[in-house]
């Protein structure tokens, strides 16, 4: 058994401060720049083809020496909703890189989602800062059983 918080994204939230690096989006010129980039390890190569084509919904990277180093996109939705996942490469964590990027995820997936939201696990403080950062509203516990 595993859980962790949940949040909504409010209708406005908390700009982050500034990202300290280039960021693009699932825009036309985003998808472009994106097939130009170094695949993370951590991405299969199908997954990744499916992500910058925009099948796996919006996304937000931000980008240092022609590589993503923080990718925000939606790993779970529907017609109404989508969450927020998050990856930041582990020697760029700490440099407020994922609020930046999820701010501008949102910004692209609220054109066509009502609701919002942002799951972490309860070990995860760095992820819960990203939430507290942008002022996310707490909305419940989500638990997970294996």
């Amino acid at each position: 058994v595993s859980g962790g918080p949940s949040y909504v994204f409010p209708g406005t939230f908390a700009a982050p401060p500034p990202a300290s690096l280039p960021l693009i989006t699932s825009d036309e010129d985003g998808e472009r720049a994106a097939a130009a980039l170094t695949r993370p390890g951590n991405w299969e190569p199908g997954e990744w083809g499916e992500l910058i084509a925009g099948e796996l919904g919006e996304w937000a990277m931000a980008v240092h020496d022609r590589a993503p180093v923080s990718i925000c996109f939606s790993p779970a939705k529907n017609a109404t909703a989508a969450e927020a996942g998050i990856w930041t490469r582990a020697d760029f964590r700490g440099r407020r890189l994922a609020p930046a990027v999820v701010a501008a995820w949102s910004e692209r997936e609220r054109r066509n989602k009502q609701v919002l939201f942002y799951s972490t696990s309860a070990a995860n403080h760095a992820s819960q800062s990203v939430a507290r950062t942008l002022g996310l509203t707490p909305l419940g516990w989500i638990w997970t059983l294996r």
